[in-house]
């Protein structure tokens, strides 16, 4: 059996750092995630799943939505090859208007990448429309 080495706390605290701010970035190339994620990545986001392809479809979903967005952790905590986290997801939609999500999500790392993505997420600000923002993978 072989395992991957784990990260500190703040390695994987860095890599999720960097991946939210990537893939917040409207100007971000789908080639610009595969530094993050494994070819075999999966999503499960209130009670659906993506595999590797369907993230990529939610991530230009996204793009075609917002114009800009961050990702503030208001905890996080890490045994080096999976983490937890609570963050606030915030978000300027391309029309001007402001959405904030809350999101609890587990994180599992293989070879220093996100392997699979677990969370449930809550709309805090913005039109009901946009409940599947954690998820959608057409533009709305």
């Amino acid at each position: 059996m072989t395992t991957d080495k784990s990260m500190t706390p703040s390695e994987a605290y860095d890599l999720l750092q960097r991946m939210f701010a990537v893939f917040m970035n409207p100007q971000t190339k789908q080639d610009d995630l595969a530094e993050f994620l494994t070819p075999d990545y999966v999503q499960r986001v209130d009670g659906k799943q993506l595999d590797y392809n369907e993230f990529l479809m939610h991530h230009q979903a996204l793009q075609r939505t917002i114009s800009s967005g961050s990702v503030n952790f208001e905890h996080f905590v890490t045994d080096g090859v999976s983490a937890a986290t609570v963050h606030t997801a915030e978000a300027v939609k391309r029309t001007g208007e402001r959405i904030r999500l809350r999101v609890i999500a587990y994180y599992q790392f293989c070879g220093n990448r996100i392997s699979l993505v677990d969370e449930l997420t809550q709309l805090l600000n913005g039109e009901q429309e946009d409940r599947d923002l954690g998820s959608r993978t057409v533009p709305a």
